[in-house]
């Protein structure tokens, strides 16, 4: 076997054991899931499993870390793509924005929903890569919300903090239940109402009356 094939053949395994990983993952949790499991489900032995990772931990670091590269190049996509626009103040802009992060999760919906309810809790390495994907997340929309501050189209009485936390927090919650009670998701509908919400909220314009 030439050394190309040998590569290509160990590759195949590896991914096989990633796929198997993020299905069981999904459907027992992350406790309650243990190396017979994905080894069961791959049909393999245990010392094929351990010569591709260390334990279950290295498995769904592996998972979580190439879901948080995929969301952090949407992010540095969407920077560049911005080229110093101001999305907040853009419909059409933060729109497609939101829609080309919803579509990574849609698209990720295993890993997607292991990222929301377990990835904080385990204490895996690719913790760094989420600590880095919020880091860039929260500066993204703190500056989008400094520069409306500057050109007077957003309240100069916010706390730009608080309101990106604000922001993402929500942002986050639909795109969860949506996961998990959606079969069909219209990425484009999900991303207008988020952003429909973030920029005119849902109480009419009514005149206060004395």
């Amino acid at each position: 076997m030439s050394v190309q094939k040998g590569k290509a053949k160990k590759d195949a395994k590896h991914k096989l054991f990633l796929d198997a990983a993020r299905r069981i993952f999904a459907r027992k949790g992350f406790e309650a899931t243990n190396v017979t499991d994905i080894i069961a489900e791959v049909n393999s032995g245990q010392g094929t499993f351990y010569y591709h990772f260390k334990d279950k931990n290295a498995i769904f670091d592996e998972l979580m870390t190439g879901f948080i590269n995929e969301l952090l190049a949407v992010l540095a996509e969407n920077d560049v793509n911005d080229a110093g626009q101001l999305a907040l103040a853009s419909r059409e802009l933060s729109i497609r924005n939101a829609a080309r992060l919803a579509e990574v999760f849609v698209n990720n919906k295993d890993i997607a929903q292991l990222f929301f309810r377990e990835s904080r809790y385990i204490g895996c390495e690719g913790m760094k890569r989420i600590d880095d994907f919020y880091a860039l997340l929260y500066s993204q929309v703190e500056s989008s919300l400094k520069m409306g501050i500057g050109e007077s189209s957003i309240r100069d009485d916010i706390d730009t903090a608080i309101a990106a936390r604000c922001i993402i927090g929500a942002t986050e919650k639909v795109i969860y239940e949506a996961l998990r009670c959606g079969e069909n998701i219209d990425i484009k509908h999900v991303a207008e109402q988020i952003v429909d919400f973030q920029m005119k909220g849902i109480v009419n314009n009514i005149r206060s009356q004395r």
